[in-house]
């Protein structure tokens, strides 16, 4: 059986050259239309010098675009050749891709 590692510690605050998305979805549970960002909220990436960074930057669009869990499409983290490392959760937490 595959389990999610989370990213803690020493290796959370590691320096590294990421990038992390930052998008919002709708919500069909709100009538709102998955297929799309919510209206007014930009999705974009930015960049992040640390898997904390990253967090940090996920929960900073959260909260700045009032995201409800439901809303959140984005924390995908990549390291500096693309590929795909981490993932952050909703509440912050960083997984192991």
């Amino acid at each position: 059986m595959n389990q999610r590692q989370e990213i803690t510690g020493a290796e959370l605050t590691a320096p590294a050259a990421l990038k992390v998305t930052l998008r919002s979805l709708g919500n069909p549970d709100h009538g709102q239309d998955p297929s799309r960002p919510l209206y007014g909220v930009r999705n974009k990436t930015a960049k992040a010098d640390s898997m904390a960074k990253a967090s940090a930057l996920c929960r900073a669009y959260i909260e700045e675009n009032d995201l409800g869990a439901g809303n959140w499409a984005g924390g995908a983290v990549t390291d500096a050749t693309g590929k795909l490392v981490a993932t952050v959760c909703y509440n912050g937490r960083v997984w192991r891709a």
